[in-house]
């Protein structure tokens, strides 16, 4: 996003245009988890309709109102997540932990809120899904890394749907950079698939501590 915007690109165009290539990765990803049958597929139709219904009402909401509130909480929910992924052992665990609620009510209240968050603005959306799989359901962070996915890509296409109807998608851009989505994405797949924990957690630390830094400096103009 912050790309985007520094060539010139309008910011819901940008929106547009980031969600397309984000897609183009997700997808990747997912193909080769489901390759490799990695997917679990314990309630995930809720889960999917119910991004599905968030994401929508959020694409809605961004084209209505300022994202400025948003945009101004993400920063420090990303340092919450970078905090909470650093000192907590539960990140550290090989094995699944005893879930807080069912799977049931875990996709349709987080499908809800994940999705219209990810329909509304969506940095870190991922990380947030993966943080929530780790707490509340007990996953390890390789289960929850794959369970994302899913999730994550319809989050994405169903945004994306949005954004094309309402024409702010620049299409040569979003192909360019999905080029190199599906390199990354189908690489890293395979590492988490072969190596799961002991990669997953370093990388997704340093991932997250580099978003919330670039996004106090976006914020506060450093």
């Amino acid at each position: 996003m912050p790309g985007l915007l520094l060539v010139g690109v309008p910011p819901l165009t940008a929106l547009g245009t980031n969600r397309l290539q984000a897609v183009i990765g997700e997808l990747a990803s997912f193909l080769t988890y489901v390759y490799y049958r990695e997917i679990r597929s314990e309630q995930v139709f809720f889960g999917i309709l119910s991004t599905t219904i968030g994401a929508i009402l959020g694409s809605y909401a961004v084209s209505l109102f300022t994202a400025g509130f948003l945009r101004l909480l993400l920063p420090f929910l990303m340092l919450s997540i970078a905090l909470y992924s650093i000192f907590s052992n539960r990140l550290k665990n090989v094995v699944v932990q005893k879930p807080k609620i069912t799977p049931l009510l875990f996709m349709v209240m987080m499908g809800l809120m994940i999705g219209f968050y990810n329909g509304f603005l969506g940095p870190g959306t991922g990380a947030i899904w993966m943080i929530a799989f780790v707490i509340l359901m007990g996953y390890t962070i390789k289960q929850a890394s794959i369970s994302t996915k899913p999730l994550n890509l319809v989050g994405n296409m169903i945004s994306l749907i949005f954004f094309i109807i309402i024409g702010n998608v620049n299409y040569y851009i979003a192909v360019s950079m999905g080029l190199g989505q599906i390199f990354g994405s189908v690489i890293g797949s395979k590492i988490v698939v072969r190596n799961g924990d002991k990669v997953v957690r370093p990388v997704f630390i340093l991932v997250t501590i580099f978003l919330t830094l670039k996004l106090l400096s976006e914020q506060f103009g450093y």
